[in-house]
């Protein structure tokens, strides 16, 4: 029998994923759709009639009914932007999650492949797993999830968009504050936004990793996943002490779904045979990460500190 080969250990030690492009794409396309409901609400407040009153307060002529009706129109023009497409074409879905959902299962598709011929044997093409039944499945309920997620988002951003909005008029505040106090919160919830790109998108691909791994055993392969941290100065101790560490699929699961340990990750896994035992077949791999976080260990940051 052919020696098995390695699994492929990641090359870019700061990124395990490959995603930081992506991400930084995904961001900057938040930005702008911030920046056009930052103007959504400065026209509305625009639209409310005042005029200067003693003490240098301000004086908005409006009635609750007229206020409604601005608050309304200004949450379906916000609806149109972060909710672009809908449930079945979201844009973040769309450009970024299903993306990086392909090429989780590409990196997945390689590295099992040079691993075993069974599974090189068992899946035909990458092409052929992207378009089966299965597949779709998981991506018409990832499509679900992430417009769960958007329609939170947008609730919550439309929520302390019209608080501040409403706040400042009831204090008689000159239009001009209150509208630089709705560009300051924009600034928050561009970096909520920040947080979903990252997240979301990253999780996308570890789960289609998970996803495909769960799909070479159901050939007969016995495998389990290599946890790889970014090891990053801000990376967390408990994310660092997993590093080159073997799991299976559902041990993994349950432990992103725990203690906020999704949220910011930069972390990835990859697919490794193991023996009947769960020791690796071709253990080079594993020794390799395990020699690179101790050399990243005497850099002195703060996740090798006993």
């Amino acid at each position: 029998m052919k020696k098995p080969k390695p699994a492929i250990i990641p090359k870019n030690k700061a990124d395990p994923a490959g995603l930081n492009a992506l991400e930084r794409k995904a961001m900057a396309d938040f930005a702008r759709r911030m920046k056009r409901i930052s103007k959504i609400y400065s026209d509305a407040l625009y639209r409310l009639p005042s005029s200067p009153a003693v003490n240098r307060r301000y004086e908005y002529q409006l009635d609750p009914l007229f206020l409604s009706i601005v608050l309304d129109d200004a949450s379906v023009l916000v609806d149109a932007v972060l909710l672009e497409g809908g449930q079945d074409n979201l844009w973040f879905s769309e450009d970024y999650v299903e993306t990086a959902a392909i090429r989780g299962t590409a990196q997945a598709y390689a590295n099992m492949s040079q691993q075993s011929e069974a599974y090189a044997a068992g899946r035909e093409s990458l092409q052929a797993i992207l378009l089966s039944a299965p597949y779709q499945r998981r991506m018409a309920m990832t499509y679900a999830r992430e417009f769960e997620e958007m329609k939170g988002f947008t609730a919550d951003t439309k929520r302390d968009m019209a608080r501040v909005l409403t706040e400042g008029i009831g204090r008689g505040l000159n239009p001009r504050d209150v509208a630089r106090n709705l560009r300051d919160q924009i600034g928050i919830e561009t970096r909520r936004a920040n947080r979903i790109a990252q997240t979301e998108i990253t999780g996308a691909l570890r789960r289609a990793r998970w996803e495909e791994t769960e799909e070479a055993q159901k050939l007969g392969l016995k495998t389990m996943l290599v946890h790889i941290s970014a090891l990053l100065p801000t990376t967390r101790r408990t994310h660092a002490a997993r590093h080159s560490n073997l799991y299976t699929v559902e041990e993994v699961r349950e432990w992103y779904s725990v203690n906020g340990n999704s949220i910011n990750c930069h972390c990835s896994q990859i697919e490794t045979l193991v023996d009947d035992k769960g020791r690796p077949i071709s253990p080079s791999s594993i020794e390799k990460l395990k020699e690179e976080r101790k050399q990243m260990a005497k850099r002195g940051y703060p996740w090798a500190e006993e």
